[in-house]
């Protein structure tokens, strides 16, 4: 298959498996994560698809699509978003805003911005690490869940947590030092 055919597909067929994922989750974001889906799982099927059979083709990706937006709906981590750094930045802040000293709004401050580069650091290092530590311990997702979306065991998702939050005090402690 070349690739200007599948482009030429995902075109004419893009709007159709978009508007099955809306109907379906309710959520634009959403209907487009499983539209990208959808293609990926069909570029991956490769030649075991035949292109040629327009309405075999349109039945599969309804079928497709169905199913992915089916599974999304289904998956209990989509309740919850993860953090980005802006998120914990402004979790940051509200500490900030408790402190009734200027002193300590300062040293606040100061920890923030080292928070954020430490934060920051840690999601390149170890993107995983970093959405499983704050979803268990920002968000409170309980580890049951944040295991089943990794597709690991909950006593794995407790380690994580704790090498991280260990890896977050020792790299703390080289930036105050």
């Amino acid at each position: 298959m070349e690739n200007i055919d599948f482009v030429s597909i995902y075109r004419k067929y893009r709007s159709r498996a978009f508007n099955i994922g809306k109907f379906i989750l309710g959520d634009e974001d959403e209907a487009e994560d499983v539209c990208q889906d959808v293609f990926e799982t069909l570029f991956h099927m490769g030649r075991s698809v035949d292109f040629s059979d327009e309405k075999k083709l349109e039945n599969l990706i309804v079928r497709i699509s169905y199913h992915k937006a089916s599974d999304h709906r289904k998956k209990a981590f989509r309740k919850y978003e993860y953090a980005n750094s802006d998120a914990i930045l402004e979790m940051t802040d509200m500490r900030v805003r408790k402190g009734n000293r200027v002193d300590e709004i300062v040293l606040n401050l100061e920890a923030a911005g080292y928070l954020r580069s430490i934060f920051e650091k840690l999601r390149e290092k170890n993107r995983t690490n970093y959405e499983i530590y704050v979803s268990v311990t920002l968000y409170d997702i309980p580890t049951r869940l944040v295991a089943r979306h990794y597709h690991i065991t909950e006593n794995n998702v407790n380690n994580r947590v704790m090498r991280t939050r260990r890896w977050l005090a020792r790299e703390y402690k080289k930036i105050i030092r």
